[in-house]
């Protein structure tokens, strides 16, 4: 028989366990107190009407000259539960005694029981007969005693509401009492590099001047703090009042973004191809002046640009200038056949050994492992006598060879 439901909402209920209390008093008034305990000998005692609590019956007995001989200069009391149980009935009870105000004037230790078939449970030894009578809580031989009774209830099963069933959220924390904002130590440095205020050095990059701070620069590059502080200072600045420092290697725009990493330790914002054609001169920045952090922020970015149509040179790219992750990206691209074969095509073979010899050794072993395509790679050597020898060489030996290598590749 299927069980398939279609698209019918299952049918959700609720079920609840509960472990219930119930709390209740009973006050007892001991109405001509004299001469009842004259008249009761020790052993004998006097019961209360049974009041309700926590759907049992209980009762109080009390007994004025005590229940035990050991015991006849005291008063005991008791609770007594009235009817017969199958299971014990767990309860928590306290006896005090009230003066005129209805205030507790003594008060017994809270005591805890599991009431069974018979008997009750209570103090032997509630208060000294003496001892009562210095209270002061005997008004018109009255003497009124206060029961506090707890009852735990059984277990019980009750269907409820399938939203009761379900927690409510947590409440929102509280508001703090101090709120600290975000740091602004970026803007701030950004706005010294924006407006050139107290600047102290001066970078001719491209044509153009940059002004900037020497010891901003310093913190950030151990190659500009040896050329800015270092015994190479003077022949890296012109000798002018301020300084001027001299950048060949670089482009105005890449330099502006290499001094705004410097101060706000952030690039700034450039899409599509800019981005492209940013990053790689970054990282050579980055190696040069020995900002490792940088390199790995751009050696990043850059990875998000590796496709099939710009894995060799970024592959290559990765090769010289140390990118180990960047290289692990495009070798993964490598590694499917499918798009080693179209990549191959796109750029002919001879064409990617020769203008990125770089990544050669990589290149044979993925050729060589690709399936369903025949790899073949010859040295030629030429002996003393000028004789030419071709061999054979393995994807494996090819650190080992230095003459001129001849691939061919078989679709």
């Amino acid at each position: 028989m299927s069980t398939t439901t279609g698209n019918r909402k299952p049918v959700r209920s609720a079920s609840a366990i509960i472990a219930s209390t119930e709390s209740g008093q009973h006050l007892l008034k001991i109405d001509g107190y004299s001469r009842i305990k004259d008249e009761l000998p020790t052993g004998n005692g006097i019961k209360s009407r049974s009041f309700q609590v926590g759907g049992h019956s209980w009762l109080i007995r009390c007994y004025p000259n005590g229940s035990h001989s050991e015991d006849s200069d005291s008063i005991s009391i008791y609770l007594w539960l009235k009817h017969n149980v199958t299971q014990g009935v767990k309860a928590h009870f306290m006896f005090s005694i009230l003066d005129r105000a209805r205030r507790q004037a003594h008060t017994g230790e809270r005591l805890k029981y599991s009431f069974g078939e018979t008997g009750g449970y209570g103090h032997r030894s509630f208060i000294e007969r003496d001892a009562l009578e210095k209270l002061g809580c005997l008004w018109d031989d009255c003497l009124t005693i206060m029961c506090d009774l707890t009852v735990f209830k059984e277990l019980q099963t009750e269907d409820i509401d399938v939203t009761t069933a379900t927690p409510p959220p947590l409440p929102p924390p509280p508001p703090p009492m101090v709120v600290v904002p975000p740091s602004d130590l970026r803007q701030h440095l950004g706005g010294l590099l924006a407006t050139g205020e107290g600047s102290d050095v001066t970078f001719e990059v491209d044509g153009k001047t940059f002004a900037a701070h020497r010891w901003v620069l310093a913190a950030r590059s151990p190659v500009f703090r040896a050329k800015l502080f270092g015994p190479d200072k003077g022949r890296a600045t012109t000798g002018s009042a301020t300084d001027v420092i001299r950048i060949d290697n670089m482009e105005a725009q890449d330099f502006v973004a290499l001094l705004c990493y410097m101060y706000t330790d952030c690039l700034p914002e450039r899409k599509g191809g800019e981005a492209v054609a940013m990053l790689p001169d970054l990282i050579a920045a980055a190696n040069r002046y020995k900002m490792e952090r940088l390199r790995l922020v751009c050696e990043q970015k850059l990875c998000e640009y590796v496709s099939g149509r710009t894995v060799v040179a970024m592959l290559a790219f990765a090769e010289e200038h140390h990118c180990n992750g960047l290289k692990e990206m495009c070798l993964r691209i490598l590694d499917d056949p499918i798009k080693l074969r179209e990549i191959v095509k796109a750029y002919g073979l001879e064409n990617m050994i020769k203008d990125y010899p770089s990544i050669l050794k990589d290149l044979i072993v993925r050729l060589a492992a690709a399936p369903g395509h025949q790899l073949r790679l010859h040295h030629i050597t030429a002996n003393k006598g000028g004789e030419a020898t071709v061999g054979e060489v393995s994807g494996e030996q090819i650190n080992g060879v230095r003459e001129p290598l001849d691939l061919h590749w078989h679709l």
